[in-house]
């Protein structure tokens, strides 16, 4: 077992039991006890635990990925706020790749108007949506592993297919984002599909509501200077300031 995957499956050990010793863990994953040391360090060093006598508990910021349904509903005005906003960034002629999220799939109920799009994308609520919207694009869909939580295609075939594409502006959703962390999501095979999307395009856009602000998961997909633009709906003053000296331009739905 890779130590990326035993890392994972310690969190989803915590998630269950709350807290954990070093001895449980070393017996559990059949490891030495300085691996699984080595294994709580890391975590911790990027906020996902925190280390006790002997073990460690979970931390408030290690959250494990919410199905696709348990997310519908939050914040859904804002969402769709900031779905319209980026909406209007795509123009007509536009290819665009939009990700799988409850956030980017409002990006196509504000597309009626536009002429002569691509979209790409490996979501099937995606999909349902440009169905539903009656839209008149060229849509491109990434076929792949289905994953039932989240409703997206992953794994190898979808990631080599995305690669050999080429994109405008890529709009991509995020489970949590800081400053030192970046982009971050709990699905390994989701991240991949993420940085894939990230790296065809000509313009990378992120997606994300008030609530996922200083939220850190397991995987980072982006760097902030992999990062063009942010579309969300709140922002401290604070956080705009250092995101424009990176040169990231923050847009407000």
């Amino acid at each position: 077992m890779f130590a990326e995957e035993r890392r994972k499956k310690i969190l989803k050990l915590l998630e269950n039991e709350k807290r954990a010793s070093v001895n449980e863990l070393s017996k559990n994953f059949d490891v030495s006890r300085a691996t699984i040391r080595r294994d709580l360090s890391e975590l911790e060093k990027n906020g996902f635990l925190r280390r006790t006598h002997g073990g460690a508990i979970l931390s408030g910021s290690s959250k494990l990925e919410p199905s696709f349904k348990e997310k519908t509903d939050k914040l859904a005005a804002e969402k769709r706020k900031i779905g319209k906003k980026a909406a209007e960034i795509i123009k007509d002629g536009d290819t665009v790749f939009i990700d799988a999220g409850t956030t980017t799939r409002y990006i196509i109920d504000f597309l009626k108007d536009k002429s002569d799009l691509t979209i790409v994308t490996h979501a099937l609520h995606i999909i349902n949506k440009v169905n539903e919207n009656n839209l008149d694009c060229e849509l491109v869909v990434v076929g792949g592993n289905f994953k039932w939580s989240t409703e997206a295609m992953i794994g190898p075939m979808a990631e080599d297919y995305l690669k050999k594409l080429r994109v405008d502006k890529s709009f991509i959703g995020s489970n949590g984002f800081n400053l030192d962390s970046g982009a971050t999501t709990p699905d390994l095979r989701e991240a991949k599909i993420k940085e894939i999307a990230l790296e065809i395009a000509g313009e990378n856009f992120l997606l994300f509501d008030q609530s996922k602000w200083e939220e850190i998961y397991f995987y980072r997909f982006a760097e902030l200077n992999q990062i063009d633009f942010i579309v969300t709906d709140k922002i401290e003053a604070s956080n705009k300031k250092s995101l424009n000296e990176d040169k990231i331009e923050v847009i407000l739905a």
